[in-house]
């Protein structure tokens, strides 16, 4: 029988609204999603806001550079009739206080960690989860007081193990990386670390589409979480699965 897994909706509910938009998280919110993961960048006068790339060439045909352009200047530019970059601020006003968020840190610099924990405690919010690249960002987000969990989206696979050892909570690792090492991952549930897998980018899948006899075999082998663009359909999925097992 297969557990209930965390779904996380990937860039929001991004399979049926534009990514890191308003109407992504509420669609996020609607479809169950137990996390809603957000990308965070600073502009060029030390603002925080929400896109996974660089620039918003891609999500706006709009060339602007985030880290280059002022956070006025970035909310003038719209994506479907939204904030191309929209604020931390309004993820925070668009998302019940109760709802978990993951934060994808883009810009890992010590003080763009230091804006973002000072932002995340000043919210009150109490289910955050920031999400980091590297075991020195970790420890850096240690230093600036953040106690919360801490979820390494590693570069450096081999540093896995020095990441929990610095106090990380939670492990993502890629489908096809876990697919064709599955024995660190039976390490790691049998060490009783969480593990959170991002579905796609094998056979021809965006990164956070699934595929099911994949998504199901990983949670049998005890994945406790999956980042994906359609959390809805994965709730179903898992559900009719456990259901048939019952």
């Amino acid at each position: 029988m297969i557990d209930r897994p965390l779904l996380i909706a990937h860039r929001g509910a991004s399979s049926h609204y534009r990514e890191n938009s308003p109407s992504s998280w509420r669609g996020a919110v609607t479809a169950g999603a137990d996390i809603i993961e957000a990308d965070t960048r600073i502009t060029k006068d030390h603002r925080i806001v929400i896109s996974h790339d660089a620039d918003l060439t891609r999500v706006a045909g709009q060339p602007a550079i985030v880290a280059q352009t002022t956070f006025s200047e970035l909310q003038e530019l719209l994506a479907e009739g939204e904030p191309a970059a929209p604020a931390l601020a309004e993820l925070f006003a668009t998302v019940p206080t109760d709802q978990a968020l993951l934060y994808d840190i883009k810009d890992e610099r010590p003080e763009a960690l230091a804006l973002l924990v000072e932002a995340s405690l000043a919210s009150g919010r109490k289910a955050l989860i920031f999400g980091v690249h590297h075991v020195d960002s970790l420890v850096r987000l240690r230093a600036l007081g953040w106690r919360g969990d801490v979820l390494g989206l590693l570069v450096d696979m081999e540093e896995q193990e020095a990441f929990f050892a610095e106090s990380g909570t939670v492990l993502r690792m890629w489908e096809d990386y876990a697919l064709s090492a599955p024995e660190r991952l039976r390490q790691h549930v049998q060490a009783e670390h969480a593990v959170w897998i991002t579905t796609g980018r094998t056979n021809g899948r965006q990164v956070g589409d699934h595929d099911a006899s994949n998504l199901l075999g990983l949670a049998e082998m005890g994945a406790s979480g999956f980042l994906v663009n359609d959390p809805a359909a994965c709730r179903n999925l898992l559900n009719q699965t456990k259901g048939a097992s019952e």
